[in-house]
């Protein structure tokens, strides 16, 4: 149906009547005859498609009139037309009946097939795959008798070329058969000539192998021996040659995989053996060179022997030429048997030759570090030889690699330096001795640099009257010369860290710091025992640490002067190293006076002023106890006096001298009972120490000024030697100078041991109150 019958179609529930019907179906007819003639544009305006008031008798002529008009037109088109329609017409009507023909005759072809040809087909199919079979079966039995063949030749063809000593194509051979075997045709591995084969295959194989591996052995020997002076020898001897026979046994070997495992060998033997004893023995390289080359090194192992590195490159250089002559011959394209061993050991030679010995020829001091260069030439040329030899490669590690670090190489070889250096003047003797300091500070009027600034000019006067003129000067005194020399040896390297680069400028200064640290370590441990028996060393070693506390106060400031001009990332000082050092000289003299102050009292302990109670008279060893003390004290005088500064030995000795006669008297001043004949001696023997003590100091008059305890040392003397009257007059009703010197119960005390229960005693004693 139309567009047009779709959109005039009514639901399907309304009922229509004949007529309507009749209509509809004259409107489809008029509809269908328009549009077609609408097609062939034959239909014009006379015909309203949009017009619903008419019936179908009404139409019925336009439509007659219309058929008319096309059929009209129709006769005049075909009139017109070039064809003739009438033989078109009769064309296709015999060819109609020759397709019947045709038809008839193929189904007659098709029948004849099916009933003759297919059975002809069949029995083919059946002989080709008879015959498939058998060619099969032909070709299976013929691979089977190739492989045979094939491996037959292998074996023929092996055996032909090892009668003529081609190593090389034996090789191949071996290997073609070893190949062929592993890959076989179908059967051929099931039949026990194949397993007889491949076995044949493999001993053949070893059995070329062993016989390649004693060729090599033949012409490359090695090994060491111990002469009769007990040195290693180790000898190389090569019988390697440019021939043919030569060239083709390495190929050969290196077709087996086996030159690499040999040329490994001989070159872990050349570096352990050979090389690296070159860098740390006295070596001897000789040569034999003839049809065999004998390459003889003898190995010296001398205690504390380091060779420098001429003579390492020196026996380098006469080892690689001898090897040379027989081992540098091309085998194949660019292969040598030293470059081979050049190939396996380069690099661990590169490393140990540099970690042993050119570094060890990187200078300490900045001006051997100038001319470097000579030594970087000869080292150049060293390494253009190698590369000439082929031991080295092109495109291989240098020798001078190390250069790319040489301000680290050279700042830690002068830190190295500098710290033994330092450590072998700390392990000397202390006791040589020289003389420092001034007597006393010179009269020097400190100026203070015009300024138009107030501030700066008042600031710079607070620093002139808050830092004393002392800091600047030493007293005199008696120091190691090892001191001065270690100041020396920090001022030297202070020197060469300034001209340096800042890296190795740092590490200078802080190995300038590492000294002066190693002084607290390396010194009390080396010399601990004179330190602790031997009072001189213990002067020299307080004077030497208080001397090198006083110019690490300055050091630092010395070192920023020379630096003028440099800008530093880092703070350069010594200022926390003075106290330090100053508590590490202090220590050890307080320890020595800790032992002279104990042998002193034991000296007196052990005697019988230690116990006079019930005692009338003081046995020998208490005036030789005494005597004893003050020798000591003289003994400490004549090995102190000059080596510490005056006013530091005056207090020394004041020190000890105070606590002697303390004790002294804390003896008498305990005792509750002296006899007459004990208080002679007492009074004798501290006379003596009166007599001697002032000779202890520089002037006798210090004696008074530094020893507290010496005006009542003195009263006491008078005590023990004065009747009651007298020391009545001394006490003067408490001005005396008794009692300016005792307390009232030592002064009773001493008193009722020396004199008898009196009523005159019992008088005196109720006026000390």
């Amino acid at each position: 149906m139309t567009d047009t019958q779709d959109d005039t179609k009514t639901p399907d529930k309304e009922v229509l009547d004949d007529e309507t019907l009749e209509k509809l179906a004259v409107e489809e007819l008029i509809r269908e005859a328009v549009q077609g003639a609408a097609r062939a544009e034959i239909v014009g305006p006379s015909v309203d498609l949009h017009e619903t008031n008419w019936t179908p008798i009404a139409k019925i002529p336009i439509v007659l009139k219309e058929i008319e008009k096309v059929k009209t037109e129709m006769k005049t088109f075909l009139n017109n037309n070039d064809f003739d329609i009438s033989a078109v017409l009769k064309e296709s009507n015999e060819l109609c009946v020759e397709s019947q023909q045709l038809i008839k005759e193929m189904k007659t072809c098709k029948q004849e097939i099916e009933e003759v040809t297919m059975d002809e087909i069949l029995t083919s199919i059946e002989s080709h795959d008879l015959i498939t079979k058998e060619l099969e079966a032909v070709n299976f039995a013929y691979k089977i008798v190739s492989d045979i063949i094939n491996c037959g030749k292998y074996v023929k063809e092996f055996e032909e070329r090892k009668e003529d000593q081609s190593y090389s194509r034996a090789v191949d051979i071996v290997y073609d058969l070893l190949t062929y075997v592993d890959n076989p045709s179908e059967g051929f591995n099931h039949l026990e000539i194949y397993s007889n084969a491949k076995v044949t295959g493999q001993l053949i194989l070893e059995g070329l192998m062993h016989e390649l591996l004693i060729e090599w052995d033949r012409m490359v020997n090695y090994g060491t021996r111990l002469d009769k002076n007990n040195c290693t020898v180790a000898t190389i001897t090569v019988a390697l040659s440019e021939s043919l026979s030569s060239i083709d046994i390495l190929n050969a070997l290196d077709k087996c995989k086996k030159l690499e495992e040999k040329v490994t060998d001989l070159a872990q033997f050349i570096l352990k053996e050979i090389l690296i004893p070159f860098m740390h023995h006295l070596c001897l390289t000789d040569s034999e060179c003839d049809e065999v080359s004998i390459v003889c090194v003898s190995i010296e192992q001398k205690p504390n022997y380091k060779p420098t590195y001429e003579e390492v490159i020196g026996n380098i250089r006469l080892f690689f030429q001898y090897l040379r002559e027989k081992l540098n011959f091309e085998f194949k394209r660019s292969v040598t048997i030293i470059s081979l061993i050049g190939h396996q050991i380069c690099e661990q030679f590169c490393e140990m030759i540099i970690k042993n010995v050119f570094i060890h020829t990187v200078p300490n001091n900045i001006t051997d570090l100038q001319s470097y260069n000579l030594v970087t030439t000869v080292i150049q040329d060293f390494q253009v030889f190698l590369r000439s030899v082929h031991f080295l490669p092109e495109n291989g590690p240098s020798l001078l690699s190390y250069m790319d670090n040489i301000d680290f190489l050279f700042a830690d070889k002068s830190s190295q330096y500098f710290l033994e250096t330092a450590r072998g003047i700390m392990v000397k003797d202390l006791s040589i001795s020289m003389s420092i300091g001034v007597e006393k500070l010179p009269n020097i009027n400190r100026q203070i640099k015009m300024t138009n600034n107030d501030d700066v000019a008042e600031a710079l006067s607070i620093l002139d009257k808050t830092i004393p003129q002392s800091l600047f000067y030493f007293p005199r005194c008696m120091i190691s010369k090892t001191t001065q020399e270690l100041l020396d040896l920090v001022y030297g390297l202070m020197e060469q860290a300034v001209q340096c680069t800042d890296v190795v400028c740092r590490k200078l200064y802080n190995t300038s710091r590492l000294i002066f640290e190693l002084y607290d370590a390396v010194v009390p441990y080396h010399h601990e025992n004179f330190l602790l028996t031997i009072p001189q060393y213990v002067a020299l070693f307080h004077n030497n640490c208080l001397y090198l506390a006083h110019n690490l106060q300055t050091l630092g400031d010395k070192w920023l002067n020379l630096m003028e001009g440099r800008q530093v990332n880092y703070a350069i000082n010594f200022v926390d190293l003075v106290q330090k050092m100053r508590e590490l000289g202090y220590k050890y003299l307080t320890m020595q006076m800790q032992q002279q102050r104990k042998q002193i009292l034991d000296n007196i302990r052990t005697s019988d002023l230690n116990c006079m109670v019930g005692k009338d008279a003081l046995g020998e060893n208490a005036e030789a106890a005494i005597r004893q003390c003050l020798r000591q004290l003289q003994l400490l005088k004549n090995v102190w006096i000059g080596v510490f500064p005056a006013n530091v030995f005056t207090r020394l000795m004041a020190t000890l001298v105070n606590m002697f006669m303390g004790e002294l008297i804390h003896r008498v001043c305990t005792v509750e009972d002296i006899p007459v004949e004990m208080a002679t001696q007492l009074t004798d023997m501290y006379n003596l120490v009166v007599l001697k003590v002032p000779h202890l100091f520089h002037k006798t008059a210090d004696v008074e000024k530094h020893v507290k305890p010496w005006p009542k040392f003195k009263e006491v003397i008078f005590v023990l030697g004065a009747s009651l009257r007298d020391l009545d007059s001394h006490w003067n009703d408490g001005s005396g100078p008794l009692a300016i010197y005792f307390s009232t119960e030592e002064l009773r005390s001493l008193i009722k041991a020396l004199f008898q229960n009196t009523q005159y005693r019992a008088n005196f004693l109720l006026k000390i109150k």
